[in-house]
């Protein structure tokens, strides 16, 4: 990954939506990692116990964690 964008959240597919959405309501472009939607993508199986990975740009990344703190997750 880009040295210029961070890791703020890893989690179930569940959570990993909320706090998505709630990036984009806030005007943040998420970058999201789903190695199991890779896979499935590719062709291959589907692991459904993945961890989803987002990231975010590093001048936005002290609104993200506000965010996310605020969802209590």
């Amino acid at each position: 990954m880009n040295e210029e964008f961070v890791l703020v959240y890893k989690g179930s597919f569940i959570y990993s939506n909320r706090v998505k959405n709630e990036l984009i309501n806030n005007k943040i472009s998420p970058v999201i990692k789903d190695s199991s939607e890779s896979a499935r993508l590719a062709g291959f199986g589907i692991v459904s116990e993945q961890q989803i990975f987002i990231y975010v740009h590093l001048n936005e990344l002290k609104k993200s964690k506000m965010i996310i703190k605020n969802l209590r997750i």
